[in-house]
């Protein structure tokens, strides 16, 4: 007990006396600006004059002189915490996908180039999220060399109903009102449940019912196109860009003007894809972009 009361001692007489109240001898030292006080109140009253975090800056100028053991050992554990930061950054399944300079640019696989450059003879924009995202992974759009045409996954949503459907391998060339038909009139592919809540559409004719092409385009929010419906997909994608694959909207007419008046503000709209927000937010932090140009064609 004698030692450690002497070993205070000394440190209080080494450290001099309290720079806040002035009247006791000092005990701390403040990690990061070195202010010497000798109490937990002196220690907060420091802080809260000085707007003084306590936290020691570990990236700070040392002297030479002034290095010891202590220091060294700072400065490595500082630099294993970056390398395990980095190693983190690889891993994660959003930054890893993040460019850090347009060489780093993620490259479609080949089939998607080859659908991409089709769907551009025929004027339609094609755009890809990136890889780890849930529409990337579920698109089953694919241009068949042996045919010739494009066979589009496509997505409809029924939103009076509040039912989804998806078509795969549709080819380009159907009519939209022909891939309807098992929608808008009851049959046994559907399950009990499903034309239950069509009924309110099947009640309809085809001609009180309008087909809307939802868009999400980064940094402008969600559109929607009327379809002509005794046109062909190929047709109707026609002049249009598309983010993966066709999100179809099958809305009855007199509903039809609360779509195409619809005009968000920025990204807090009712329609929008939750991962387009992702990205966008994404590409709003890093100023990165996280689609691929579908207009540069000379990477095809």
């Amino acid at each position: 007990m004698e030692v450690i009361k002497r070993r205070e001692d000394e440190t209080r007489s080494r450290l001099g006396m309290c720079s806040v109240c002035r009247v006791n001898k000092a005990k701390y030292t403040c990690p990061a600006c070195s202010i010497k006080s000798c109490s937990l109140s002196c220690v907060k009253a420091h802080k809260q004059c000085e707007g003084c975090s306590g936290v020691r800056n570990r990236a700070a100028l040392v002297l030479k002189d002034d290095m010891d053991n202590l220091t060294l050992l700072s400065d490595y554990r500082l630099l294993e915490e970056i390398d395990h930061k980095l190693e983190d950054n690889l891993r994660h399944p959003l930054r890893r996908h993040v460019m850090r300079s347009l060489k780093d640019k993620p490259s479609l696989p080949h089939f998607l180039h080859r659908l991409r450059n089709e769907a551009w003879n025929r004027g339609t924009t094609l755009k890809f999220m990136p890889s780890h995202f849930a529409s990337r992974r579920e698109n089953t759009s694919r241009f068949n060399f042996k045919e010739g045409i494009i066979r589009w996954h496509i997505k409809w949503i029924f939103h009076q109903a509040d039912v989804t459907f998806t078509d795969t391998s549709v080819d380009e060339n159907t009519p939209i009102i022909k891939l309807l038909t098992k929608y808008l009139e009851p049959n046994n592919d559907l399950s009990q449940d499903d034309n239950e809540k069509l009924a309110y559409y099947q009640s309809a004719s085809y001609g009180k019912v309008a087909v809307l092409m939802k868009t999400d385009v980064p940094g402008s929010g969600t559109t929607f196109q009327e379809l002509f419906m005794s046109k062909s997909i190929r047709l109707n994608l026609a002049n249009k860009m598309v983010m993966e694959y066709p999100v179809l909207y099958v809305v009855l007419k007199h509903h039809m003007d609360a779509y195409l008046e619809y005009q968000p503000e920025g990204h807090d709209d009712l329609f929008s894809d939750p991962e387009v927000k992702e990205a966008t937010e994404m590409q709003k932090v890093t100023g990165l972009s996280f689609f691929d140009a579908s207009n540069d064609m000379e990477d095809g």
